[in-house]
């Protein structure tokens, strides 16, 4: 994270957001910290206010090591008493002086001029040209001088360079209050710039991600490690590295694995299981995918068996996943692998469906912009047309039941930047809202009062996160075409089902919606060389299960 000066802001805008994050941290989880964390804590508030603002300032940063010199904050007038007050407290120290500290590191942090420096020997030629690479040049340094020799050049070069300690500590802190790995300061700043609005929730309303330390220290660990992970698999020859890696730090975790963190161990092991199949190693992908019921690792167990030549147990495993999986993307893998298994003529159903499709003949100008080009076609044919996809269907949603996705907000919010409240894409979140959900469907038995209803909410929310509303697609004349000619009862059946399976079922609508007086169809529209999915498969059979007209159009060019 990098927290630079920014416009219209204090200038000491950091300092202030990490006192919201330790007074958060002080009252949900004073008694989960350790001595050590603790010990942070309280040596970073005994410090002057110029100490602080210049640890946050480094902390912030993903640079390891600083040039001294080059360190300059205006906010921060007495930075040489602020280094020095740092020092003292072990929050900060210089290259050279700690004896576990990474000295090549530096060499990523030095620009090339100074890296051409240290290797230069006084009076004798550069042994690289200087139109070397720069990770060509940090690769020669660390293959010809040792850490001495780096640490005594940069004393002849009189460069200073300097870190921030116990940074652990900090990012620790930060975990606890944002509950992952993937969100920072930086969140602060995109909110009071205005670059997203979130739903406000009084701090006092605010419940904390993690209910002990088992689970933040687990999920901790899990997030520390994956992240070492996407880095170090970029890297050749690492697989025996990665595998020791995960069999020394990540298995012990399993029998132990708290149900929060279930879902961030899962994700983890299906990364490291696909970049072993790239990396053609089948059968060690495979022993991983045996470890994992869920319907990702379900999936790739299944294909990779089919692969081995195991059929047998690929199709065991397929009825498996019938069993356990309701996400209808990955449910139509199974139900089609074991329906093409029945026969070896058959071809899948989405397939099958994509062949059957009604052809449209459009100019090939249309190339890059196939569905606009289909929606131009109807145009000229008379038809209202206009682009829905998943937004007309999300926007529906988002704003008739807005009051019900944020209604548990003393439960579900941990933090000010959640898009909608933690719960949401958990299967009883509708469940646990049911009779409020129903006792708003009648506002649909008057369209204008129902459309009414959704305006005001788009007006008092206007801007605002919601995980459904897109607020630059959003259509009212689209909307209201649309519930005018589905017939009620259809209309009721896709909104029930979609509240009960948002978190899996919110996309693969059609791309368009066409209409000329009564006459209206969601056309999904597919290129010469496209494929129908899964769940844009199980919507198109939805809507002719209860007879709401879908077309399926291929387009062919001219």
């Amino acid at each position: 994270m990098d927290i630079s000066p920014t416009p219209n802001l204090s200038p000491t805008y950091y300092w202030e957001y990490f006192q919201y994050v330790l007074r958060y941290v002080a009252n949900h989880y004073a008694l989960l910290l350790d001595e050590r964390e603790q010990a942070f804590i309280q040596t970073f508030e005994s410090s002057s206010f110029s100490a602080q603002c210049l640890y946050l300032r480094l902390a912030s940063r993903r640079t390891l090591w600083f040039q001294e010199d080059l360190i300059h904050y205006p906010e921060i007038p007495d930075l040489e008493e602020a280094k020095t007050a740092l020092f003292h407290m072990n929050l900060l120290e210089r290259i050279g002086q700690s004896e576990d500290q990474s000295v090549y590191a530096c060499l990523n942090n030095l620009n090339k001029t100074i890296c051409f420096q240290l290797l230069q020997v006084p009076g004798e030629k550069s042994p690289l040209p200087k139109s070397v690479s720069k990770p060509h040049l940090v690769q020669f340094i660390l293959d010809n001088l040792s850490k001495e020799d780096v640490l005594s050049r940069l004393e002849d070069l009189q460069i200073s360079l300097i870190r921030p300690l116990q940074t652990t500590y900090f990012h620790f802190i930060q975990f606890l209050f944002f509950g992952s790995r993937n969100h920072d300061l930086t969140d602060f700043v995109v909110r009071d710039l205005g670059h997203r609005q979130f739903i406000e929730i009084d701090e006092a309303d605010l419940v904390p991600y993690f209910s002990n330390r088992e689970e933040a220290i687990q999920k901790w660990r899990i997030s520390i490690w994956r992240e070492w992970f996407f880095e170090k698999s970029k890297e050749d020859h690492v697989i025996e590295e990665v595998m020791a890696s995960w069999q020394l730090n990540m298995w012990p975790l399993v029998p132990e694995l708290l149900e929060l963190c279930i879902g961030s161990f899962e994700r983890t092991l299906f990364h490291v299981a696909r970049w072993l199949e790239r990396q053609g190693e089948l059968e060690l992908a495979l022993s991983l995918y045996e470890e994992s019921l869920a319907g990702a690792s379900l999936e790739r167990r299944v294909r990779l068996l089919v692969k081995l030549k195991r059929l047998d147990e690929a199709k065991m495993w397929a009825r498996t996943g019938l069993e356990l999986i309701t996400n209808p993307r990955e449910r139509h893998f199974f139900e089609d692998f074991l329906w093409k298994q029945e026969s070896k003529k058959q071809v899948k159903q989405v397939t099958a469906s994509l062949k059957e499709a009604e052809k449209l003949m459009i100019s090939i100008d249309w190339k890059d912009r196939v569905e606009e080009g289909v929606a131009d076609y109807f145009r000229n044919q008379g038809y209202y047309a206009a682009f829905t996809e998943n937004r007309v269907w999300k926007n529906l949603m988002g704003l008739w039941f807005w009051d019900l996705i944020f209604h548990q907000n003393k439960t579900g919010f941990h933090h000010p930047f959640q898009y909608a409240p933690s719960h949401y894409a958990r299967e009883n979140f509708a469940l646990d809202l049911q009779e409020e959900f129903q006792s708003l469907l009648p506002l649909l038995d008057d369209t204008e009062q129902w459309l009414s209803f959704l305006q005001q909410n788009a007006a008092r929310n206007q801007g605002k996160m919601n995980p459904l509303v897109d607020w630059q697609n959003l259509d009212f004349e689209l909307i209201q075409r649309l519930v005018g000619v589905i017939p009620r009862p259809a209309l009721l059946e896709v909104v029930n089902y979609l509240w009960r399976n948002l978190a899996t079922h919110a996309k693969g609508f059609p791309d368009l919606f066409i209409q000329k007086g009564e006459e209206y169809a969601l056309v999904e529209v597919k290129s010469p060389n496209d494929h129908l999915s899964a769940i844009q498969y199980f919507w198109h059979d939805f809507f002719r299960q209860h007879a709401i007209s879908i077309r399926l159009i291929r387009v062919e060019w001219v």
